[in-house]
């Protein structure tokens, strides 16, 4: 578990036991609270958890009204970066992609990169990433993609030290859209519901 200022309050007092118990209890999917001194204790595995989880969702039903906020709050996604675990979450992200992907869609379409004139911002016009983040976010999808092995963390360190926290928060956010776009078009391409 880990430690990170922030800038919101505590639950009100009364909630504090529920929260408290939510968190401790390994089947329910809170992966953070505040100490009460405006610190967040963020547990990291059920943070991963719940991405793949929301993954799973996304793919399952391509329908289904699933944003990265179910995944994990953007204080949470701050949070793991500010304890170096950004880059960790980033690969996460894309070998759970291909997990999901690969078992289900032709190898072919899950192996077929993202174009160079691919933009997620033009699909997603909600979206507001820059030129750079979009671009590192693309760049860590096709590395994913093309490799056969899981990644681990330093597989993507000279696209990840590039960033600020900012440019790190958005290259995630954009590694979940990309996903959900990915699947998205392989179902209409497959035919896969």
């Amino acid at each position: 578990m880990g430690l990170f200022r922030r800038q919101r309050s505590s639950p009100p007092p009364d909630d504090n036991d529920r929260v408290m118990s939510e968190f401790m209890d390994r089947h329910h999917h809170r992966a953070s609270i505040l100490d009460g001194d405006d610190r967040m204790i963020i547990q990291p595995g059920q943070v991963l958890e719940n991405f793949a989880l929301t993954m799973e969702r996304l793919d399952n039903d391509i329908d289904t009204p699933v944003g990265i906020s179910d995944a994990a709050s953007f204080e949470e996604v701050i949070g793991m970066i500010q304890m170096g675990m950004g880059s960790f979450l980033a690969v996460h992200l894309v070998n759970t992609a291909m997990r999901i992907m690969s078992a289900r869609y032709p190898e072919e379409l899950v192996r077929l990169p993202l174009p160079e004139q691919y933009d997620l911002r033009t699909l997603v016009p909600v979206l507001t990433f820059t030129d750079a983040q979009h671009e590192a976010a693309r760049q860590i999808f096709n590395l994913r993609t093309f490799s056969t092995v899981d990644f681990q963390a330093e597989d993507v360190d000279d696209v990840w030290e590039r960033l600020s926290e900012e440019d790190q928060a958005q290259v995630v956010t954009a590694l979940f859209f990309m996903f959900g776009n990915k699947v998205g078009a392989m179902k209409y391409r497959t035919g896969i519901k």
